[in-house]
């Protein structure tokens, strides 16, 4: 069986793992699937909410994630890339039979290489990115496990973390009450990643990037999935905000088991109320 992730070159995976980001190696580079006209054909067969797309120019801190369409549609994007100056990303793409083929061949890799404590995956997930020269994706937070693979042009990834713990704190449940991804803030701590075809890093479950594109158009294949911990964590925060709603001042995800333990269970008995 071919393999796509050089895994076992990666400097510490498993002991980085859930704690900073890492520089890979992959080998998907000649996959037609990631061509520009077969993502193309992609974007006419996915759900209109499994788009999202605007202009490329913009500044490194966008708040509110709140940026200018254009009006080509999805499949034009795909195809003129290199010259209509926009931003976008296919999502969930596992929803397409082809696209979860190589979105597992992928994650089964990944799996191998999971420290046994923090399995098995769930929620696995792919987005694709389309950028076109110059472009940049402002400062934000994702909840997943990403492996972002450079597939075709150039892009330099800053990854770093949160300014302090209470900003941290206070991101996580407001991503979890609905807020937007995008934070007001760049990144304390950037470590640049510069990405080129065959490039690909491993970004833990919120850790704070913003990315430059090269002066070429770019496409890159983000695969995700999620951990019982990370959806535990999640919960946590969600409970966090409401005892916050009550005055009261919680402590963070992590500060200890059986405090986490209730509060995510609390969460699954106010979601079913």
């Amino acid at each position: 069986m071919r393999k796509y992730l050089k895994l076992d070159e990666a400097k510490d995976f498993a002991g980085s793992f859930g704690k900073r980001p890492v520089g890979v190696k992959h080998l998907v580079l000649d996959d037609d699937r990631l061509s520009l006209d077969s993502l193309a054909q992609l974007a006419e067969r996915l759900p209109a909410d499994n788009i999202e797309h605007n202009v490329g120019d913009l500044p490194e801190v966008v708040a509110d994630g709140r940026a200018e369409q254009g009006s080509l549609s999805p499949a034009e994007i795909a195809r003129t890339i290199d010259t209509n100056g926009m931003w976008m990303v296919l999502k969930w793409i596992e929803t397409d039979p082809a696209y979860k083929d190589l979105l597992d061949s992928l994650l089964d890799e990944v799996e191998d290489f999971l420290p046994a404590n923090d399995g098995p995956m769930i929620r696995r997930e792919g987005f694709i990115f389309l950028s076109a020269p110059g472009s940049v994706t402002p400062s934000h937070t994702d909840p997943e496990h990403n492996f972002l693979l450079q597939i075709r042009g150039t892009k330099g990834m800053y990854v770093g973390d949160f300014p302090d713990p209470k900003t941290k704190q206070l991101e996580l449940e407001g991503y979890a009450t609905g807020k937007h991804r995008n934070v007001a803030w760049k990144p304390a701590n950037e470590e640049l990643f510069d990405l080129h075809p065959g490039d690909a890093v491993y970004v833990p479950p919120h850790a704070p990037h913003w990315v430059k594109n090269g002066d070429a158009a770019s496409v890159s294949l983000s695969i995700t999935f999620r951990t019982p911990h990370t959806d535990r964590a999640n919960r946590v925060s969600l409970t966090n905000a409401k005892l916050r709603k009550l005055g009261l001042k919680p402590k963070p995800p992590g500060s200890g088991q059986t405090r986490d333990a209730i509060k995510a269970a609390a969460s699954k008995v106010l979601a079913r109320l």
